[in-house]
């Protein structure tokens, strides 16, 4: 190696689609009904990374219904992360 060179940062990309930033506004809606607003800031056809409001994260089921507010469209979830007031989901597919 070049003593000029720079090394990488070392972190690994574990994604197999890319994601796309995003301000959508949503809520994680619950089987009792509860709602939890959110903003969606990053989505790719796989997943996407939530921001709550407040300690709302820590009150997530591992899995809910994630629901878009403008759209009207609904998507089951499973959450893979949590952090702060982020989490991490997964889209379910039929069957899962």
């Amino acid at each position: 190696m070049s003593r000029n060179a720079t090394p990488g940062s070392g972190a690994v990309e574990r994604r197999r689609t890319a994601r796309k930033p995003t301000a959508l506004l949503a809520f994680a809606l619950h089987p009792d009904g509860a709602r939890f607003p959110c903003q969606i800031r990053n989505i790719s056809d796989r997943g996407a990374m939530l921001e709550f409001l407040g300690s709302h994260v820590t009150l997530l089921e591992n899995a809910f219904e994630l629901v878009l507010t403008d759209a009207k469209m609904r998507y089951a979830v499973k959450v893979v992360w949590r952090k702060e007031r982020t989490a991490g989901v997964v889209f379910c597919l039929d069957g899962e």
